[in-house]
């Protein structure tokens, strides 16, 4: 049996930078691929012996995979999250600000609940209230970037939601640090919420 740890979770669709960002706001040292969909397991990246940060696969289609394995790794991560969820006291979702619009219409015209409006439900079911990342902001102009957070908002119905739902979504790039130290005071907020505090120096602060 495995000794309690506690878990900080990286989660989103395929190609989100959620590995990126592992890289740059932990102490965990993260593969980051080229090619969508390169974390093909969950990856647990112990910091300690009771601290650890989980790259979760991404969640949804991935190009040039089968839907049976797209399915096997959604029920691993479902079944992950629901038997771990007492032990995670900050869960990422991390969400291609770039694409979100466009692929989020494109599975409503086709009658398919938009992955980022699914995958944020899903953990709002199991009581978590995310931390939303809305990454790659460094590839969307000013005006992009406010109908992009004014969508997401919509897309989650936010106006029935606390408050601290609204203030747990940050804007942020990656790849040149936008954004990032509002995101690891959010992280370190949920740490000292949940009477972790000493963990928070595996949270990077630069």
């Amino acid at each position: 049996m495995h000794e309690f740890a506690w878990y900080v979770v990286f989660i989103g669709r395929p190609n989100a930078g959620k590995s990126s960002l592992i890289h740059r706001l932990t102490a965990a040292k993260p593969v980051i691929g080229k090619k969508p969909g390169s974390t093909r397991k969950i990856i647990e990246y112990p910091l300690s012996k009771k601290f650890r940060i989980v790259d979760i696969p991404g969640w949804g289609k991935i190009h040039g995979r089968p839907s049976m394995y797209e399915e096997r790794i959604k029920d691993e991560i479902l079944v992950f999250l629901e038997e771990n969820k007492f032990r995670i006291p900050a869960c990422i979702h991390v969400i291609d600000a770039k694409s979100l619009i466009d692929v989020s219409e494109r599975l409503a015209k086709k009658g398919i609940i938009p992955i980022d409006q699914e995958l944020y439900q899903f953990l709002c079911d199991l009581h978590f209230i995310p931390i939303v990342a809305l990454n790659k902001i460094d590839k969307i102009d000013k005006s992009g970037l406010a109908r992009t957070v004014a969508y997401f908002k919509e897309l989650i119905d936010i106006s029935t939601l606390s408050l601290e739902h609204d203030a747990s979504i940050i804007t942020v790039s990656a790849r040149k640090g936008d954004n990032l130290p509002a995101l690891r005071d959010l992280i370190r907020k949920r740490l000292r919420a949940a009477s972790v505090e000493e963990f928070e120096r595996y949270i990077k602060l630069s």
